[in-house]
């Protein structure tokens, strides 16, 4: 992994136009009807949206949660590094605000994750949709523990983070094996300058407990209804354009059948948590029993790799 972070220029037009896709960005930017992608109606669905619910979404990029979060009457506040990326979501509030209930708000500011601009306990819930990948491990725990203060009591953290690494250490070497045309490096050209601390299960639980947050960590399979999601849409220009045609018919479902298995723990790349501090809060989503994540996370933590740029 490098030992420097992502300086914010790197998140410019080019890295929006090319993480989510020309056709998506212009729908955003429309007054169309939202329809987030399945990752992020997962998300979503665990936030547990309500009027007047006071969220934080980090690393807010387009700002599509601030969207979603302020048409179901929350009052949003999303926070970005990238100049491009709040000049972005700006422009989507512009668009999207003029049809917000009565008593939403949609607030946007560019500010460091590390260093949050907000008093002790303001939020009852924080959103955390790939970012982890994006910090160095030292930068990941102080925006952890910053995380940590500006949470009121009873609140809860959502975390997303992408690849699973031992999808991508484990599986992917196997899947060359049977078929050497696969590029030797699974990722984007985009992703291999930004994802500076891809996770797995037990690094990410280790992270979370360092930072005094209670959790609940499983994976998820989310790429086949991505494929299902994007048909005939957007091309990206990177190995989403192979994968998804090949995954959004009866492969992406038998996909997601072998995930339901232990075999998941190498198939899912999706990793969520909901995090929390003190004691238990009392309205905290449906969230599965993933007793395979649980053991898995018991496992030692791996020394990180020092980089994930090279072909492997």
């Amino acid at each position: 992994m490098s030992e420097r972070p992502v300086a914010a220029e790197v998140y410019d037009e080019d890295w929006i136009a090319a993480a989510w896709g020309e056709g998506r960005n212009r729908e955003l930017l429309s007054d169309q009807p939202l329809r987030p992608r399945p990752r992020l109606a997962r998300a979503m669905e665990l936030v547990q949206l309500r009027p007047g619910l006071p969220l934080l979404d980090l690393a807010c990029g387009r700002g599509e949660v601030l969207a979603l979060a302020a048409a179901a009457g929350a009052e949003a506040v999303g926070i970005d590094f990238s100049s491009a990326a709040i000049d972005f979501a700006r422009r989507v509030r512009q668009v999207r605000s003029k049809s917000l209930p009565i008593g939403a708000s949609y607030h946007l500011a560019r500010a460091d994750a590390t260093r949050l601009p907000f008093a002790s306990g303001s939020f009852a819930r924080v959103t955390l949709l790939d970012i982890v990948e994006h910090l160095l491990p030292e930068q990941l725990d102080t925006m952890l523990h910053e995380v940590h203060r500006v949470l009121s009591p009873g609140g809860f953290v959502v975390i997303h983070t992408l690849p699973n690494r031992w999808v991508y250490e484990v599986l992917y070497p196997l899947a060359r094996r049977l078929r050497p045309a696969l590029p030797a490096n699974p990722r984007s050209e985009f992703e291999r300058q930004i994802h500076i601390n891809e996770q797995d299960l037990p690094r990410l639980h280790c992270t979370l407990t360092r930072c005094g947050l209670t959790h609940h960590l499983w994976l998820e399979q989310h790429i086949a209804a991505q494929a299902r999601w994007n048909r005939g849409l957007d091309a990206y220009g990177d190995n989403r354009d192979s994968v998804y045609p090949a995954l959004a018919g009866v492969a992406g479902r038998v996909l997601e059948w072998l995930s339901l298995t232990p075999a998941g723990l190498l198939l899912c790349n999706d990793i969520f948590a909901v995090a929390w501090k003190g004691p238990r809060p009392p309205d905290l989503p449906d969230m599965p029993h993933a007793w395979s994540e649980q053991l898995a996370c018991l496992l030692p933590v791996k020394q990180q790799p020092k980089s994930n740029r090279e072909p492997g």
